[in-house]
């Protein structure tokens, strides 16, 4: 099959600049070369980065673009001037799958083949756009429920498939052999909740008990940054004035966009906390999965997204983030995996378990089967 790529207007690939969905069909992309297929894969334009080359078996077509604006307005527009330019440019396709906004509008048939949604956001009621195309992919059940719930004649083109990890991230280490961190990855963003969890975690120390916790530091990773996601510098400040009395015990790391060291902070960590209050944001939390798959212990707040691979105290813990008392809820979890050292390696165990559904190899099958199908039936 000849399968083209369209990745949205902001960040280019290789996903130099981070970028989930970026980093996703990235990963994909290789899985369907090595399955035999023509992949190409159109993103934006950045800095020395060729216009058009083949690497790796994979051609890339970039696009010129601009960074994404703080309102949500200017960034339609922006989509919809390079949805424009690669609807133009597209190459003769059996398939495009697309996360851009408008290119679904946009893409001549001819030249598209299939036309593959992939629903990567919460459904903000623009799936009533897509009745031309032939697939709604969504990445959670609960991101599929709510596209049939908002546009009911699209159900029969719904279909739900995770987002993969790399098997680069895989790996069980011990909480023994690791240093005594909880760990957040993600855009530095107030639906993320990274103020709560500092709060959360500022709480936890103070409070007296049988384990010594001077040693825990919590590491911040992620850019704030609005061009690549955040909230910018002014709700950096007000995190980085949470974080003054915790001292060395909070450090903000940045943006880490090298998958090596990402992995690395991955497999240093003892527990992973992502305490997203993005009911209507979130579809499917892939740092999440990529600290279960690399042996860490996850707490997550109580979306619906995250039912599909974890399991309440199981293969993570949740929190109720809608709860007026969501600070102490966090914390309370938070205090449970410190002084329980035990109960930390069950629950990695198990998440381990639960991420190993999303290796790459499984999720390009199910991609590449559904494909043919659509293909196939013309």
């Amino acid at each position: 099959m000849r399968i083209t790529i369209v990745l949205g207007p902001f960040f280019p690939v290789p996903p130099v600049l981070g970028g989930g969905v970026e980093k996703v069909h990235f990963l994909l992309a290789g899985a369907y070369r090595d399955a035999g297929h023509d992949v190409t894969i159109i993103s934006r334009k950045y800095n020395s980065f060729a216009d058009d080359e083949r690497v790796e078996g994979i051609r890339h077509l970039r696009i010129s673009s601009s960074d994404r604006s703080s309102a949500l307005a200017v960034n339609l527009v922006l989509d919809f001037r390079y949805a424009l330019r690669v609807a133009w440019r597209l190459p003769p396709s059996d398939i495009t799958i697309t996360n851009s906004f408008f290119l679904p509008l946009l893409l001549r048939r001819r030249m598209a083949g299939k036309i593959y949604v992939h629903v990567a956001r919460y459904p903000k009621h623009q799936m009533l756009l897509y009745s031309r195309t032939d697939r709604l992919q969504a990445v959670s059940h609960a991101v599929a429920r709510e596209i049939v719930r908002q546009a009911p004649r699209l159900a029969d083109k719904v279909i739900t498939i995770g987002n993969p990890i790399s098997d680069d991230y895989f790996c069980q280490i011990p909480s023994s052999a690791r240093k005594k961190v909880v760990l957040f990855v993600g855009r530095v963003a107030r639906e993320k909740g990274v103020h709560i969890l500092i709060e959360s975690f500022a709480s936890v120390l103070k409070q007296n008990g049988s384990v010594d916790k001077s040693e825990w530091q919590l590491r911040i990773v992620g850019p704030h940054d609005v061009a690549q996601g955040g909230d910018g510098s002014e709700y950096l400040s007000e995190l980085v004035r949470l974080a003054k009395p915790l001292g060395a015990s909070c450090v903000f790391v940045g943006p880490i966009f090298d998958k090596e060291s990402l992995v690395r902070e991955y497999r240093a960590a003892s527990v992973f906390a992502y305490p997203s209050l993005a009911d209507t944001g979130e579809a499917f939390g892939l740092a999440p999965l990529e600290a279960m798959a690399a042996g860490c212990a996850v707490i997550v707040s109580n979306l619906r997204c995250f039912d599909d691979f974890i399991e309440d105290d199981v293969s993570a813990l949740k929190f109720e983030h809608k709860s007026p008392d969501a600070t102490a809820q966090l914390g309370a979890k938070l205090e449970r995996l410190i002084a329980q050292p035990q109960l930390v390696d069950k629950i990695a165990h198990s998440g381990n378990i639960a991420a190993r559904k999303f290796r790459t190899a499984k999720i390009a099958s199910a991609m590449l089967e559904d494909f043919e199908l659509l293909v196939t039936n013309r």
